[in-house]
């Protein structure tokens, strides 16, 4: 080997050992919670994540903390009492509506959906079910406009990209169809059953169905990027995506939420086991998706994006653990952050 190529070969390694160190960095924290704020600190440093963070173990909350502003222009930071969108995390709320309601007899999760939109005859032969609309497997092709709140009409022409129950896909039409099913079958608006079926036994008084956003205090101004240097709007009316992602809380609520769902007095053993089964094989349950982690499938977690903000919970039984992450900052990869905690949580870390 000439002396050229041994330095070039020397200085390569020189170069993959020094990157090989720097994937490897030690997180520098002696226990969980200082481990926790070392990774969400770097990510506010990097700008990889801004808003509300809160950690259970065991039960406990063993971190909670807040990052960057809630109103740049305000010089009005983030805090506890800080409210965001939550987006598509409003599913299991509407999942739990629908379970209640079927344990009230208002509705059975087997009936097709032409019993409550008998003004769409063609929705007979579609042989879609509600619980078709609960795991996402439906197939019925997204629907849903900003154009407008959902009307029957819109139903005209449903098309399916498949069999209902044969292949799975992700559906924000669905629960906006199960949002009206609730309603049909009530007798009571959207807001009025999250309220008075969630919202209230849980005292979850930070929490509700978002609509004009200038008028819920404390509402985290969304943004663009973690950078929080321009500010995302949402052009349409939130009434649209009711069911799938019009709801706002901040993360004390939800962590009610959270431990609501495992209590009997709020969510029957039954409606739990409903909620939280395989329906979709490795994939969903009720209203989130689940995973295993060591082997062990006890993780249900679910995610939302909005304009201007992003969220992620995810529910461990095995030690009792809870992770929530609520952004008013678009574009950000909240699951990886999700990942590196339930890392140090299970103390692989």
């Amino acid at each position: 080997m000439t002396t050229k190529f041994r330095a070039i070969f020397m200085a390569a390694g020189l170069l993959l050992l020094i990157s090989t160190l720097t994937s490897c960095e030690i997180n520098p924290g002696k226990t969980k919670p200082e481990k926790i704020d070392y990774v969400l600190e770097k990510a506010f440093k990097k700008r990889e994540f801004v808003g509300n963070a809160i950690v259970l173990d065991k039960g406990n909350v063993i971190y909670k903390k807040s990052y960057g502003e809630a109103n740049v222009k305000a010089a009005m930071p983030n805090s506890d009492s800080t409210k965001f969108l939550i987006a598509s995390l409003s599913k299991p709320f509407t999942a739990i509506l629908i379970l209640k309601l079927a344990k009230q007899g208002k509705l059975d999760l087997n009936d097709g959906i032409e019993k409550f939109f008998p003004e769409v005859p063609e929705l007979r032969d579609k042989k879609i079910t509600i619980h078709h609309l609960l795991t996402h497997t439906s197939g019925i092709k997204e629907f849903i406009t900003e154009k407008h709140v959902f009307e029957q009409n819109d139903l005209n022409g449903t098309v399916c990209n498949f069999d209902p129950g044969s292949d799975f896909e992700y559906s924000n039409s669905g629960y906006v169809l199960l949002k009206e099913i609730a309603e049909i079958s009530s007798g009571k608006s959207y807001k009025e059953l999250v309220n008075t079926i969630i919202l209230s036994p849980l005292n979850m008084n930070s929490s509700g169905v978002a609509r004009d956003m200038a008028s819920i205090s404390n509402l985290a101004v969304g943004y663009k990027d973690a950078s929080q240097q321009e500010v995302d709007e949402i052009a349409y009316s939130l009434g649209t995506i009711d069911g799938a992602g019009s709801l706002f809380s901040t993360a004390t609520d939800m962590v009610k939420f959270s431990q609501g769902i495992d209590s009997q007095d709020f969510l029957p053993k039954s409606l739990q086991a409903l909620m939280f089964r395989q329906h979709v094989n490795q994939k969903c349950g009720y209203g989130w998706f689940l995973r295993e982690r060591g082997g062990v499938w006890d993780v249900s977690y679910h995610k939302g994006d909005l304009p201007g903000y992003t969220s992620f919970l995810s529910r461990r039984t095995t030690g009792n653990q809870m992770i929530l992450l609520l952004s008013n900052a678009s574009r950000l990869d909240l699951a990886d952050l999700e990942n590196e905690i339930a890392k140090i949580l299970k103390g692989t870390e």
